[in-house]
């Protein structure tokens, strides 16, 4: 894919797959399914936005100084994203598990062992993003997605597997627990958020008409989308042009295939 080209009709859910969600056919007031869903759908968060920087990074030549710190900022938010969920997990999530549902023990053993495939590759990524916005290495669109080429594989992998080892949670009873597990889950991750990077990468890439717009995710009073778009968004603002969303879950045209989006590709990349 030259700098030059622009893919016509494509969207972020693409080259990654997306996942079903259990509760696409079964009912989301079981706590197991819910819990699982909930999971899918952070999953195709991250999924999504991952999907907007492989297809956007090529298109930006590493002359278009402007659109390549916008792009490496937005790797960083998405790692910073990332990361926050997988630290949660590790720290609380997987060990509450297996501590307060005894029946559970070693189910959930697979995926923690996969957090160890992915840890390294993620950190080059972000090492990498991080030295090039600070001016000590060029942007390189090839080196960039060699970067995630390396670690996106097992992290898909993760993503996906994690879905169907929460259902086993149905196997060792207690499901009243495994939601007010999920529920302490999500406090944990909101006390460590980072919102100027977390708060918008979320949202812009969170699509509520997903499955035919089932799932209410993410779980919000109806004022923080009005907050994050004209407020904590500010900090990072370049960086939200690549998202796939508005900051109301709807899908959007990718920035690349907007005329402001092809304007500024053209007039940096001369």
């Amino acid at each position: 894919m030259s700098p030059k080209s622009v893919p016509e009709g494509i969207w972020a859910d693409q080259p990654f797959k997306l996942l079903d969600t259990p509760g696409k056919d079964k009912p989301l007031s079981d706590p197991v399914v819910y819990v699982a869903s909930h999971m899918a759908l952070v999953h195709n968060t991250f999924i999504r936005a991952l999907n907007s920087i492989y297809l956007h990074a090529p298109l930006i030549a590493p002359g278009n100084k402007s659109l390549a710190r916008d792009m490496l900022t937005y790797c960083q938010c998405w790692v910073a994203l990332v990361a926050l969920h997988h630290q949660a997990e590790e720290n609380f999530l997987f060990s509450a598990f297996e501590k307060r549902i005894p029946a559970a023990k070693g189910i959930l053993a697979t995926n923690v062992r996969q957090h160890d495939e992915f840890h390294s590759g993620l950190d080059a990524f972000k090492k990498y993003v991080e030295i090039a916005l600070a001016g000590g290495e060029p942007y390189c669109s090839e080196k960039l997605l060699k970067l995630v080429d390396a670690f996106s594989e097992p992290l898909m992998k993760h993503f996906a597997d994690e879905i169907p080892t929460l259902m086993r949670m149905q196997e060792a009873g207690q499901i009243e627990e495994v939601m007010k597990i999920h529920e302490e889950f999500e406090v944990i991750v909101r006390k460590d958020i980072d919102a100027s990077k977390v708060g918008p990468m979320t949202l812009l890439n969170a699509d509520k008409t997903f499955e035919g717009g089932k799932h209410p995710f993410p779980v919000m009073p109806k004022f923080v989308p009005y907050l994050i778009k004209y407020l904590v968004s500010r900090k990072y603002a370049g960086a939200w042009k690549f998202g796939s969303c508005d900051y109301w879950g709807q899908p959007v045209t990718l920035f690349m295939n907007t005329p402001e989006g092809k304007q500024a590709l053209k007039a940096g990349n001369e």
